[in-house]
């Protein structure tokens, strides 16, 4: 099961914590279930993308794969299309029985900043071990823009683990629907038991083609800026992407090499007892990877009193290796619920910080929110 916020503070500040930093961990990175994880000072750009094998060392990969290095200085240029690795300045000391995953944060994937964590000895991304002692880092690969990084960003986030089951099952799911509400149409109201698809496991989402006049964003490729992901509110967003506009027929078209933000039909809650992941590539759902920030922390929108139900999922979209025809109504991801181990002393909300509610597609924070 996941670790809730107090949890996590408990094995930071605790009388034997798991979890240390080089700097100092602030308040601010605890989430209601995740704990952001923040860059260090040295960069390492390297020659491929790589994984260690059991016993072996990060450090020693990047002797022999680094092509150069240099200081991680506030405004730093990461270029697209390299690979960059960088040390966090959080390392681990996890006992036995606990270990994590991480995903990007929401920011840093709709920016299309491909992020992935590692660690010594782990042939796997975004996965701690139980029992791992020593170092994490950071590949960063931005995908579509130049962007200007800085000590201390947060680009990633792990929630802790227990090694008790922690996916919800579907009989599950309904009872929380039944309770609560987990899933909503556009104007915020309950969906029916059978209007929730789920499958293996998972809420099945579909794509919204319709419901706005705006209906979703196109980066371009032509930009000539960065962005400096230590911004918020910074940018104007036509000098960065193109505005998708209510296709007439119902459908569009994926083009290989572009990059898409796109929202869900519904809007989806998660109640206190729950977190969420969204499956990065679903091949059920087509041809194509919906997401890259996928993590949804407890209170993601859930309102207590009713008032305001559900948030739009906002999914990162690339076609793989072939145009791809998405029509009104597609599924197009799945949503795969967690138990928390304990209900969050604090929860997703506009009051705990989070800047990505309410409905429709939404840019990241550093740009003005002028397409709403």
């Amino acid at each position: 099961m996941t670790l809730p916020y107090q949890k996590i503070k408990d094995i930071i500040f605790g009388a034997n914590p798991m979890i240390f930093s080089k700097t100092e961990i602030q308040e601010k990175q605890i989430q209601p279930a995740s704990l952001d994880l923040t860059l260090g000072d040295r960069v390492y750009r390297i020659s491929s993308s790589f994984l260690p094998k059991h016993n072996e060392k990060i450090w020693d990969i990047l002797k022999a794969r680094t092509l150069y290095d240099f200081e991680l200085k506030p405004g730093t240029i990461l270029e697209p299309n390299s690979s960059y690795i960088i040390p966090l300045s959080e390392y681990v000391d996890l006992a036995p029985g606990i270990y994590a995953h991480a995903n990007p944060k929401s920011s840093i994937g709709r920016v299309g900043l491909f992020v992935r964590l590692l660690c010594d000895g782990t042939p796997r991304f975004d996965y701690i071990p139980q029992g791992y002692k020593g170092q994490l880092y950071l590949e960063i690969i931005p995908l579509d823009f130049v962007v200007k990084i800085h000590p201390g960003l947060a680009c990633n986030q792990i929630r802790f683990r227990t090694m008790r089951p922690y996916k919800v099952r579907e009989a599950e799911l309904r009872l929380a629907h039944a309770k609560d509400g987990i899933l909503f149409n556009q104007q915020g109201i309950s969906m029916t038991q059978d209007d929730l698809l789920i499958r293996d496991g998972g809420l099945m989402l579909t794509v919204d083609l319709d419901s706005r006049d705006v209906i979703g964003f196109r980066a371009k490729h032509d930009t000539t800026r960065a962005i400096d992901l230590g911004l918020v509110g910074e940018y104007d967003p036509n000098d960065f992407w193109e505005s998708i506009k209510r296709p007439e027929s119902g459908e569009m078209i994926l083009v290989p090499g572009n990059f898409y933000l796109l929202a869900s039909q519904e809007r989806i809650s998660f109640p206190p007892m729950f977190a969420g992941e969204m499956a990065s590539y679903d091949a059920s759902s087509g041809e194509m990877r919906s997401h890259y920030a996928g993590f949804f922390d407890p209170g993601f929108g859930f309102d207590i009193s009713g008032a305001d139900s559900g948030t739009t999922a906002v999914l990162e979209v690339r076609a793989h290796n072939v145009p791809f025809r998405l029509t009104r109504g597609q599924v197009i991801c799945k949503m795969v619920y967690e138990h928390m181990l304990e209900e969050p002393d604090e929860l997703y909300s506009t009051g705990f910080g989070s800047t990505y509610t309410g409905a429709g597609p939404k840019l990241s924070k550093h740009f003005k929110q002028v397409w709403n």
